[in-house]
């Protein structure tokens, strides 16, 4: 019997080598986001601050003919903006393709800057067919606790003048009290 290994430094994906150099700088589409099985890997070993995780959940997937229209391949990186946020992830020739004009992002801290936080009464926000545009971007995907700064101010002292991308990475590590792991000592702990 064989199981998918979840060990992998970046999820599987069809190896199609997109041609061309574009048609359009931002393509329209509709948004879901939904679970993954490398994100739940991901999750049940602990690593939602790692690279791994990054690569699971910080991901865009595409139909390969919108990513020929953006002129991208795998694990180049885009821009998605909706009316809720903005994100930068990577993108990848989805498995379930076609499905021309929809992306896929799995629910998570990337997905989750970009869906309505408004729950309309039922508790859940919208995770589905929200519009969206996709445009690419020279700009990294950053990791969960970069994410966290950068999108909720967490780590950020009042007298941090440098934009928070800008700012050296957190890294892997767990933050305590916007300090790195490896900076405590045992009593700041």
């Amino acid at each position: 019997m064989h199981y998918a290994n979840t060990y992998l430094e970046k999820p599987v994906v069809p190896d199609v080598k997109i041609t061309g150099e574009g048609t359009t700088d931002v393509l329209k589409c509709m948004l879901n986001t939904g679970s993954d099985i490398y994100q739940g890997a991901c999750k049940k070993r602990g690593s939602t601050l790692k690279e791994e995780y990054k690569n699971a959940s910080g991901t865009c997937y595409m139909d390969p003919r919108d990513m020929a229209k953006l002129g991208v391949n795998n694990w180049d990186t885009v821009l998605v903006k909706t009316d809720f946020g903005e994100v930068v992830v990577n993108c990848a020739v989805s498995r379930d393709a076609p499905h021309e004009g929809t992306v896929f992002i799995c629910k998570g801290p990337w997905a989750n800057t970009i869906v309505s936080h408004d729950t309309y009464c039922c508790s859940d926000p919208t995770y589905k067919g929200i519009r969206c545009t996709v445009e690419k971007t020279d700009r990294k995907v950053l990791l969960m606790a970069d994410l966290m700064r950068w999108v909720y101010k967490k780590y950020v002292d009042e007298t941090d003048d440098d934009t928070v991308e800008n700012m050296e990475s957190l890294g892997e590590l767990p933050v305590y009290k916007g300090r790195k792991w490896e900076e405590l000592i045992d009593h700041d702990l």
